[in-house]
């Protein structure tokens, strides 16, 4: 029994193929002196009565063998009620990958959660989301999937201001998947071509919600790589919009009624108060905001960028550089200039 846990084990792992070899080596760990002829047996021991498992031979690769239905393993490991609990929340989360291949194991779960009559609470915790953004069913697994089997891939998209206008087809080397302000996008490379060639370094977004949904896996073609560290450059920038512009510090001054939401909900994760000597300075710059705290961020300007500083209206001011702070206020004033013109 302790060999046909492990075998079991490794037979409803719905993540790798494991060959016969693979299994016996896991299984000496634990259980000395086994053979491989002792596994095979052991193998055939569990598709015949009273176990009746169906396995699947060469999947995977050549000699490997699983389960036919791995949703199903012999040995279930008992949950606690705070398990339960938790994974009850966490499934939810996880709803837009049912369904597919290498998600079974989201089924297997829901079975062993459950319960008989039990009644649907209210979530304990509440992740934003945006319901009314249109992502193709499914769409978020199947580039889960690409991206971790390193696939190639080619799908429709068409651009926000293209609304109403066929899709184009796009084939990308497909990276990560990225959450910002509600909404998902893909971030990858795109195989490039005679007018725009391929450059290793590049990364595109792509939002889910203007894709077609139709993701097709182009096998011809090998998967490359990014060179490109995906989390340092995104730490950058405010948001996804990546632009090849110099990255530097922006000083901005906050009015006493927001220093403490500043404080607590930074801007930027570069974000730094300015030593006592460099506020003074900026202060005798600017009389008018002598009241005001003075922060630093180190990023490149992108629009995200402006609109979060335009999100706090009058309490969060640009100085420097001016150029930042000159791009900013000519926002301002085509907004206001937008309002004026409906009196």
């Amino acid at each position: 029994m302790a060999r046909y846990r492990i075998i079991d084990r490794m037979l409803a792992d719905p993540h790798k193929d494991y060959t016969t070899k693979d299994i016996e080596k896991a299984v000496a760990r634990e259980c000395p002196k086994v053979t491989t002829r002792m596994i095979q047996k052991d193998i055939k021991a569990l598709e015949e009565a009273p176990f009746d498992k169906k396995m699947l031979r060469g999947k995977g690769g050549r000699g490997t063998v699983r389960y036919e239905d791995q949703s199903t393993p012999l040995f279930y490991q008992e949950l606690t009620s705070d398990e339960e609990d938790i994974l009850r929340e966490a499934l939810g989360s996880l709803g837009q990958f049912e369904g597919l291949e290498n998600f079974k194991w989201l089924e297997n779960l829901k079975k062993r959660l459950d319960i008989p009559g039990g009644k649907k609470e209210r979530p304990v915790i509440s992740f934003a989301r945006n319901d009314i953004l249109q992502i193709p069913e499914n769409l978020l697994g199947y580039l889960y999937s690409a991206i971790s089997r390193r696939k190639v891939i080619r799908f429709g998209y068409r651009r926000f201001q293209n609304v109403g206008q066929p899709y184009s087809q796009v084939t990308v080397y497909p990276y990560q998947l990225r959450q910002y302000n509600n909404r998902w996008f893909l971030l990858c490379n795109p195989i490039g071509n005679e007018e725009h060639p391929f450059e290793p370094e590049s990364i595109y977004t792509y939002a889910l919600d203007r894709m077609d949904g139709k993701v097709e896996y182009v096998e011809e073609m090998p998967f490359i790589d990014t060179p490109v560290d995906i989390d340092a450059r995104f730490d950058e920038i405010i948001g996804v919009t990546y632009q090849n512009v110099k990255q530097e510090d922006i000083y901005f001054a906050v009015k006493p009624e927001a220093v403490g939401y500043v404080l607590t909900k930074y801007l930027h994760p570069s974000q730094d108060e300015l030593n006592p000597e460099a506020e003074k300075e900026y202060k005798a710059r600017y009389p008018s905001l002598k009241d005001c705290k003075f922060f630093v961020i180190n990023c490149r300007p992108n629009v995200e960028l402006y609109s979060l500083f335009a999100s706090y209206r009058d309490s969060v001011i640009i100085v420097d550089p001016t150029e930042v702070r000159a791009t900013m206020r000519g926002l301002l004033l085509y907004t206001l200039k937008n309002y004026d013109e409906l009196d």
